[in-house]
């Protein structure tokens, strides 16, 4: 287990929430060194499709792309523009869902989102950038993006903490990032 969970079903404020940085896959020049979820690439490719749909030529250009095309120049080479593709796709029908029925409390405590008051590679690693400020989203990015294009100001979901501080224990990570040179330097 590579988290323990702190805390009851809770009330999180959107604007603290960061997305997960990964030393090498987080290019932080298309991030504009900001891990904010209200800045992020998936609040932007969200709105973007409100905005225009799916055009393709747009999507392909945006920084949610680029990122994703960054991880296969890495070594993650699953991120083909075809998995891209049914990415986005899934993103776009959580925001749907999310649009038509609301966000269900219910739902909420069977697959909570899942926050991390210290960011992993933090805690785990004993990375210390600047960036590493905020709350980490652990799961529940597409929910959390979705939910503030949807102009709410807080998500349901719990705080959990690293099981293994300062470890080093790669743990999932270790598998997931095996093709990706430098990670763990």
């Amino acid at each position: 287990m590579e988290i323990k969970i702190t805390s009851k079903l809770v009330e999180i404020p959107l604007e603290k929430l960061h997305i997960q940085y990964v030393p090498v896959l987080t290019p932080m020049n298309i991030w504009k060194n900001d891990m904010s979820l209200v800045n992020s690439p998936h609040v932007e490719l969200l709105r973007l499709i409100e905005s225009f749909g799916f055009n393709w030529e747009r999507i392909m250009e945006s920084r949610f792309v680029k990122v994703r095309q960054h991880r296969a120049i890495c070594g993650l080479d699953q991120w083909n523009e075809k998995k891209i593709k049914e990415h986005i796709e899934q993103r776009w029908k959580i925001y749907c869902s999310l649009l038509k029925y609301g966000f269900k409390k219910k739902k909420s405590r069977e697959k909570p989102v899942i926050v991390l008051k210290q960011p992993f590679w933090k805690t785990r690693f004993g990375l210390n950038e600047c960036w590493l400020d905020m709350w980490e989203i652990w799961d529940g990015g597409r929910r959390c993006s979705a939910w503030h294009v949807l102009l709410h100001k807080k998500i349901l979901g719990v705080f959990a903490e690293d099981a293994k501080p300062g470890s080093g224990d790669k743990g999932k990570f270790e598998k997931k990032l095996a093709k990706c040179e430098g990670v763990w330097k």
